[in-house]
């Protein structure tokens, strides 16, 4: 594999090219030119990261697929409308290989290596971060493709109280509430409370009448709504330390339940099938003075019920009509973060965590094992100031986990990795560069099976990747023009990746490590503003090749690519500000997804350009109080064309996946409601 050799040698040029534009930095200040702007510097030394937050949106922000959605590298699946299942993929990974954290705390593991969007929460202000490719060391274990991170909010922003609140389409109703204030004795406290529900019968494209009929009929989809409520409480204390030493204590619960009515796919629709599931998450931190820093002690836990429920009698045998499952994870962590020296900031942390996947009774089908994993790991991470225009910044972690299931099989996993940056500013402009190996250990399901479909191998290697990545950011206003403009390019050299293989003649797979993929792609975003409009794109090219599978389609071994991933993903907003109203065009544009591992073009997901509009109005005497309008798919786009085995091509509903449909126009009106805590 070439990844290794191109990850050498793409370490010697970031020490080469640091001193080469360190040197034209100086020449070009040297010679009058554009003041440098660093008060950034340093961020994107550590590594790529996209950033959003509902308040900054020019769209109404429905769930936190929504929320992510536009950002650069990032791209989400969904199976139906919003609420519904729905995935993410970072730089071209599967959703697998994605990390996510909320508070702190992870919600993906062994039992649960893919996280579905709809379950996460979303409050007034949310935050969230993409890391592309490299996340913080002592953020804890990464991942193959990058890393989710939702802000809860924080008991220490500004104090405020916020209301949302909405209504649309397909009986969708939503709330959002969120609180921020101080009380005496330096006490604040943060809550938020978020529910929603809907029905999403939408209308799709029936495509087995359509071609009897030679026509294109519709029907409506059945068994896809939704309920959901959460609520999140944080606290954050001070703490008078022996020698005047003032630290805190900060402690967050979130508490979530949720039922998802499960509609299948268009082809084999389930009218009586349904998820129940519930979240609870605890987090504690403690951070008190300790030189020339600050060190701090977590501990987390987390507990998930997962509750399968099906009333039909046909899919007996084939699923199962009735499940009770349970997912406990405990964790805790020791760290350290400040300055030994004025150019050299370091974190450390060592953490330790314990997961445990339980199953509860089973009807129709076997059972799945139950199963258990022990993490410990330690990172570091190193951010070195070497001149007022470069930074360099390195990361690394050592992580060992031991998995074993109810039967007595145990297995075992050590793995290092890290990267290396270097950031440096020339004139508005920002270079930064990485280079680091990356890894996701196997799946329960991946390393014992389900005792079904799914076929176990517990002596599964760690997945692993080498990355490296370079990109630019400038940032500059001319006059009342303001840009801001990121643009990055990546490549991903993965090996060992975990697949399952059909075996036998009863429809089941078996977990290989026979993968390997090559990802090369592209990043941009671009933002202005000038004269009320408010322009932002978002742009992601990814080219993937399937390493491990070769089709001898004209006499020579052609690379399929991986399934699933779009070669082109385009996001678009203008708006425009004029007095107390804004109005908003967007345009979503999704090319280039294969839908099987094959790669053929005959089962390639149509290309789309979904167009949306939005106005917001600040009510006058009322400050703090906005109407907004938002539509989606405004021009109603709900059939696409997939070519059939005779030539010609047949009405499908569009989607992101093969038969899995996704609504048509719809409307949400909401209203928002701020009101400013006293000044502290």
């Amino acid at each position: 594999m070439q990844g290794p050799r191109a990850l050498t040698s793409f370490v010697v040029w970031l020490a080469v090219l640091s001193r080469s534009l360190e040197a034209r930095a100086d020449d070009a200040s040297e010679a009058g030119a554009a003041q440098v702007d660093v008060r950034g510097a340093g961020r994107a030394a550590s590594g790529f990261v996209s950033r959003a937050s509902v308040d900054d949106s020019t769209r109404e922000v429905t769930d936190a697929a929504s929320l992510i959605e536009p950002l650069p590298g990032v791209h989400v699946r969904r199976l139906g409308a919003d609420d519904s299942f729905a995935t993410l993929s970072i730089r071209g990974s599967s959703s697998a290989q994605v990390a996510v954290y909320l508070a702190g705390v992870p919600l993906t593991g062994g039992a649960d290596p893919s996280l579905d969007l709809a379950t996460l929460p979303l409050w007034p202000g949310a935050r969230a971060r993409v890391f592309r490719g490299f996340a913080p060391a002592a953020l804890g274990r990464g991942s193959l493709g990058g890393s989710l991170v939702i802000d809860a909010p924080s008991p220490r922003s500004n104090a405020r109280t916020d209301v949302w609140a909405a209504g649309g389409s397909f009986g969708a109703a939503r709330v959002r509430l969120g609180d921020v204030r101080g009380v005496d004795g330096g006490v604040r406290f943060a809550t938020g409370v978020s529910a929603s529900r809907s029905d999403d019968d939408f209308s799709y494209v029936d495509r087995e009448a359509s071609v009897a009929r030679q026509d294109v009929v519709y029907r409506d989809r059945q068994n896809a709504g939704h309920a959901s409520v959460s609520g999140l409480a944080s606290i954050a204390l001070p703490i008078q330390w022996p020698g005047n030493k003032v630290g805190a204590l900060t402690v967050t619960t979130l508490l979530q339940a949720r039922r998802q009515r499960l509609p299948g796919t268009a082809s084999l629709p389930t009218q009586n099938q349904r998820l129940d599931s519930s979240r609870i998450v605890e987090a504690l931190e403690i951070t008190v003075p300790s030189g020339v820093g600050t060190a701090s002690l977590r501990a987390w836990g987390r507990r998930e019920g997962l509750a399968i429920r099906d009333a039909s009698t046909s899919s007996k045998g084939l699923s199962p009509t009735s499940t009770s499952d349970s997912i406990l994870a405990l964790g805790t962590s020791v760290g350290w973060k400040g300055r030994p020296f004025e150019t050299l900031s370091v974190e450390a942390r060592i953490d330790g965590s314990a997961e445990r996947f339980a199953p509860g009774t089973w009807v129709g089908v076997v059972q799945p094992p139950g199963a258990r994993r022990s993490n410990a790991g330690a990172g570091v991470d190193v951010l070195w100031t070497l001149s007022r225009v470069t930074t360099l910044a390195s990361s690394a972690r050592a992580d060992a986990w031991f998995d074993a299931s109810e039967d007595g099989t145990i297995s075992s996993a050590f793995k290092p990795t890290g990267n290396v940056g270097v950031e440096t500013a020339i004139g508005i402009a920002t270079f930064a560069s990485h280079a680091g190996i990356v890894a996701r250990p196997p799946s329960f399901v991946e390393r014992y099976g389900n005792r079904g479909a799914f076929v176990g191998d517990p002596a599964l290697r760690t997945e692993s990747a080498a990355t490296v990545d370079a990109g630019l950011h400038a940032s500059h206003a001319f006059g009342r023009l303001r840009l801001d403009l990121e643009g990055s390019l990546f490549g991903t050299w993965a090996s060992d990746l975990i697949v399952f293989i059909p075996q036998g003649a009863y429809g089941r797979a078996k977990a290989k490590n026979i993968g390997q993929a090559r990802l090369l792609g592209t990043e941009a975003s671009a933002r202005a503003a000038a004269f009320g409009f408010d322009l932002r794109v978002s742009h992601s090219a990814l080219s993937t090749l399937n390493l491990s599978d070769c089709r001898f389609t004209t006499g020579a071994c052609t690379r399929p690519p991986l399934p699933g991933r779009p070669e082109h993903d385009f996001v678009g907003d203008l708006a425009f500000t004029t007095g107390r109203l804004r109005v908003r065009y967007g345009i979503d544009v999704v090319a280039g997804i294969s839908a099987d591992a094959s790669g053929s073009y005959a089962y390639a997901v149509p290309d789309r350009a979904l167009h949306s509009a939005g106005a917001r109005f600040d009510v006058p005497g009322v400050n703090g109080l906005s109407v907004t309008l938002d539509v989606r798919n405004l021009f109603d786009l709900r059939v696409a064309e997939y070519p059939n085995v005779l030539g010609g091509k047949d009405p499908y509903p569009i989607g992101d996946f093969f038969d899995f449909p996704i609504p048509g126009r719809r409307f949400l009106l909401s209203l928002r409601y701020v009101i400013p805590g006293a000044i502290e």
